[in-house]
């Protein structure tokens, strides 16, 4: 048996800890003998993963919560280092600290990292470090995507082609049942405001294009027309003919007749499209560091999904067209779940 933890921050969506806990369920359902716990920075952790989870807000919390703080710590490191039986398996999700890592590292336990989609200058900086610091960097894609947004950046291309990195294609939360009711569901994750953010992007900026998309849409017949508020969301707006949804199981409101509206988001994109729903994803804010438009773009050149510009006639107008063509396919292959299979395998390997 072997003991694994996996760690997750929250910033201003869910996305990181929704990501491992999928992780985390898949393994204690298909290998139920491994010890399993997790540690988060947001005191939702315990919502989402179904061990025991333990709040680590500061990183002082995280060395003492792993056991790597102060004298005793490092004379568990050696301790861990000679006894192969008390090493454990650590799952970081796109960050992490460094020291902590390189303590890990240095007491033998295995380090493990699934990396979203940076912009190429960001991903090409934090990929060399994290080629340093962990035994195993994992990718929520398929290599295709990889391909597209980085051939064109030749060292980073390059650096992607070592055997420690692997694409193993999109894994998200499996719903526990589907909702065929036809509506349009609008949401921003978990809701959250980047600092310093552009106020075109801000969360109200969406809310205003997404109360006018939805006077479009009921103009043209369209009733069950929703806002999904997210927990960190507090509508600032009068919400028009948006009916406010509140849930933390949103995958269990789609089905086949659901469209959803979203900024970009990997969980709840792919959420969306495992559940048959079409997906309308529109511009992510320009100071997050993460890939998103360009992953909005790949989805769209797949003909998975649509993407628009976050205005409302645009949005509209996506919404009102048929499911893309090959939505089926995008379906077909996040319900395989191969990822996670994969990252079974990795864990379990002796």
């Amino acid at each position: 048996m072997s003991h694994i933890i996996f760690y997750a921050i929250n910033g201003v969506g869910l996305g990181h800890i929704a990501r491992l806990s999928v992780v985390q369920r898949h393994l204690e359902s298909h290998n139920p003998d491994h010890s399993v716990e997790a540690l988060c920075r947001s005191t939702m952790g315990s919502m989402f993963f179904t061990c025991p989870c333990t709040n680590v807000p500061r990183r002082r919390d995280l060395t003492k919560a792993l056991g790597i703080r102060g004298v005793s710590g490092l004379y568990n490191l050696l301790q861990t280092r000679l006894r192969p039986a008390k090493r454990k398996t650590v799952f970081f999700d796109t960050y992490w600290s460094n020291s902590v890592v390189k303590r890990l590292k240095a007491g033998g336990h295995r380090t493990i990292l699934i990396m979203q989609s940076f912009k190429p200058d960001a991903m090409f900086e934090a990929l060399q470090l994290a080629n340093r610091l962990f035994d195993h960097v994992f990718f929520p894609c398929e290599a295709e995507e990889l391909e597209y947004h980085y051939k064109s950046h030749p060292k980073l291309w390059a650096l992607l082609q070592q055997d420690k990195f692997e694409a193993l294609g999109p894994f998200v939360r499996e719903a526990d049942q589907r909702d065929q009711t036809e509506k349009v569901i609008f949401t921003l994750g978990g809701g959250g405001e980047h600092d310093n953010e552009d106020p075109a992007y801000s969360v109200h900026a969406y809310l205003e294009q997404y109360v006018e998309t939805a006077h479009i849409l009921h103009a043209a017949g369209k009733t069950n027309l929703y806002l999904a508020k997210g927990p960190l969301m507090t509508p600032d707006i009068d919400l028009g003919p948006l009916q406010v949804l509140e849930t933390m199981s949103l995958p269990d409101l789609f089905g086949e007749n659901t469209c959803v509206v979203t900024r970009g988001t990997y969980n709840l994109g792919w959420e969306a499209m495992a559940a048959g729903a079409k997906l309308v994803a529109t511009t992510r804010s320009a100071i997050s560091a993460e890939h998103a438009d360009s992953r909005n773009q790949y989805l769209a050149s797949k003909q998975y999904s649509y993407c628009a510009p976050l205005n409302a006639k645009a949005l509209a107008k996506a919404i009102l067209q048929d499911k893309p063509a090959k939505l089926q396919e995008a379906t077909q292959l996040v319900n395989a779940r191969q990822g996670l299979s994969r990252l079974t395998e990795v864990i379990c390997a002796k």
